[in-house]
């Protein structure tokens, strides 16, 4: 403890006066009495105010000391540093992703964060301000520029640490516009680094990185999918499991169905820092969906469960009728649930394999790249890609030379998220829009469509009108995106299906089929979340449970059918990793981290004057006791005569 003020200590001189005036003696002048018996008392008045006596205990002369002590003390303004500096404004910015939930500290990480920017908001001035930033999937900002600290304190406590990563790029950049403005202003983060620092930015204030965690005995799941052997006649699990410690752990692998029921369990040990594939074979193919524990502890529970599910359908038949093209081919491998055939232009399609199809319930789509077969068109839904000719769904009238494409509605499904701007297209087929469809792109000059999707007969068709191997559409990353669009709008249920497992926090979308008036949603807590498609898709944000949720399709006739079902996990490995980081750099300007802060000086003079008043009062009223009990007892006789 240091003193702002040390000089005040002089006033300690006033001590041995005080003391000494209750040795000196009292000087009264001389009386005669009438009597002898008041002789004794005025004796013993004498000695007692006989000058250098021993002292005796005095409570008023203890209370008066007392007062002057915490005066002298109070008006030295005794101080101890703080951690934080007495800047105008704090910005506190706490990462709340899964890794924040690891119990290395207690109670964990998280609630240690809180903990330390609690004790950074008590030391603040009393007019600084304060702002929390809840660095997490999504970055929220509860309070801002308060100068209510209560109010801080509560953000703080009401901060939950989610599923899966934080968000710190946006809540630096958040930061660093809050405290763009505000030369006093500084920068808080708390968190244990599991995050990467994004690249170019500048933080214009003194920032300070507090790490988190000490720490990093942890094992996980890193993948848990099912495959389908023998004909379906039973399953087989491939799970990964983790070891991010520096020992070998033996942990117990313990394997569940839907219904809770034990499948298997076995002990499997794992060597520190390294990964093992563990197969799990013949597993019931009656089972919809399996729960696969690590029993034993470690210091972050999250990640010790992993859910996979059993797939509703097989994949979707798509058939490429063409005379060779490589883009088209690469764009369609990499779409997982799609089983590609490739026919050579020319070929004829055998109608029994299309049968099959029909009475299997496969999604079926057949692409004719450039290409339209003599006679009838193959059955089920058609994708025409800069066809020559005419068909009976459309027709052909001229050529556009060098077309620019458009997106018709930017909110269209088909186009959301695919940039076309500045794609060169050689030519296309001019394509008058038939009446069953809608043109999803168009050329900018003549308002053509280059792209139209709908549905005629039950049956859903596409045309592109022009040949992507005459544009750089290929070389763009939009190429992909754009098929898989366009894929999911021309099959059933989407060409990538339903993804049996979706991360935390992540949207995903459902493509339906046109008879569907609601999509319901269950989550695994039993929560249901009631969707309208919107030209049969819709997409579902909730996904902020671990678990299996189920989807089901509604019709006009309120007939309910489940259509798919997938498992949200929380296998990150950049999560289950959870040593903390021992330092963090931010580039930009001058700014720099993981270095002490220009500390602020905490008074503690405020208590110790509150002490010296409450003793001076105690001091007053002692030695005015009497006169106060009169005062008191003439107030209860006049309530009484009252």
């Amino acid at each position: 403890m240091q003193f702002l003020t040390p000089l005040a200590f002089t006033l300690a001189a006033l001590l041995p006066i005080i003391v000494a005036l209750y040795f000196l003696k009292l000087r009264r002048t001389e009386q005669r009495v009438s009597s002898t018996y008041l002789w004794r008392t005025l004796v013993r008045d004498t000695a007692a105010n006989a000058p250098w006596q021993k002292l005796k205990p005095n409570l008023l002369l203890l209370l008066q000391l007392l007062f002057l002590i915490a005066l002298i003390v109070a008006l030295a303004r005794p101080f101890v540093w703080g951690d934080t500096a007495a800047s105008s404004h704090l910005i506190l910015v706490l990462d709340t992703s899964a890794s924040m939930r690891a119990s290395d500290v207690a109670p964990n990480r998280l609630g240690d964060a809180i903990s330390q920017a609690r004790r950074l908001i008590q030391n603040l001035p009393n007019d600084a301000r304060v702002t929390v930033i809840d660095a997490g999937a999504s970055v929220r900002v509860p309070v801002s520029g308060a100068t209510d600290k209560n109010a801080a304190y509560r953000a703080l406590e009401n901060l939950r640490a989610g599923l899966g990563e934080t968000d710190m790029a946006s809540a630096l950049t958040l930061a660093a516009t809050i405290a763009e403005n505000e030369p006093d202003a500084e920068l808080v983060i708390l968190s244990d680094g599991h995050f990467v620092v994004p690249e170019n930015i500048s933080i214009p204030s003194r920032a300070q990185f507090f790490s988190i965690g000490n720490a990093r005995n942890n094992q996980a799941f890193g993948a848990f999918t099912l495959s389908s052997e023998g004909g379906g006649q039973s399953l087989t699990a491939f799970l990964q499991l983790v070891n991010y410690s520096d020992q070998p752990i033996t942990r117990r692998l313990v394997l569940r169905n839907e219904k809770g029921q034990l499948v298997t369990a076995r002990d499997v040990t794992l060597a520190p820092s390294k990964a093992q594939a563990v197969t799990i074979p013949d597993l019931p193919a009656d089972a919809e969906s399996f729960t696969a524990n690590l029993e034993g502890n470690d210091f972050l529970a999250l990640d010790d469960r992993a859910f996979a599910v059993v797939p509703l359908r097989d994949k979707a038949n798509v058939r490429v009728m063409t005379e060779g093209n490589r883009f088209l081919e690469t764009a369609l491998a990499l779409m997982p649930n799609v089983e590609v055939t490739i026919i050579k232009a020319g070929e004829t399609i055998t109608e029994t394999d299309e049968v099959r199809n029909v009475r299997r319930n496969v999604p079926s789509l057949t692409i004719l790249d450039s290409t339209i077969p003599t006679g009838t068109l193959p059955i089920g839904n058609l994708l025409f890609i800069a066809p020559p000719r005419a068909t009976e769904f459309f027709s052909v009238t001229a050529r556009i030379e060098a077309p620019v494409a458009v997106a018709v509605n930017p909110d269209d499904a088909i186009t959301r998220y695919v940039d076309l701007r500045e794609v060169a297209i050689q030519d296309a087929s001019k394509i008058e829009l038939p009446k069953w469809g809608r043109a999803v792109l168009a050329d900018r000059a003549t308002g053509a469509p280059l792209l139209i999707v709908g549905e005629e007969n039950g049956r859903r068709i596409g045309i592109l009108a022009f040949d992507i191997r005459h544009s750089d559409l290929p070389l763009r990353v939009a190429f992909p995106l754009l098929m898989a669009n366009l894929l999911d709008a021309l099959i059933p249920g989407g060409a990538s299906g339903i993804a049996s497992n979706v991360e935390p926090n992540h949207a995903l979308a459902i493509s339906v089929s046109p008879e569907t008036n609601a999509v319901l949603v269950r989550a695994p807590d039993g929560n249901e979340t009631t969707l309208t498609p919107a030209q049969g898709r819709v997409v579902f944000h909730e996904t902020n449970q671990l678990g299996v949720y189920e989807i089901f399709a509604r019709d006009a006739e309120n007939k309910m059918e489940r259509i798919g079902r997938f498992a949200v996990n929380a296998l990150n490995a950049n999560e289950s990793d959870i040593t903390p980081r021992a330092d963090l750099q931010l580039g930009g300007g001058d700014t720099k981290t993981n270095v002490e802060l220009p500390r602020a000086r905490n008074e503690w003079w405020t208590p110790l004057a509150w002490v010296a008043l409450a003793v001076l009062i105690g001091e007053w009223l002692l030695a005015y006791r009497g006169q106060l009990a009169r005062v008191l007892q003439g107030l209860q006789q006049r309530v009484k005569i009252g």
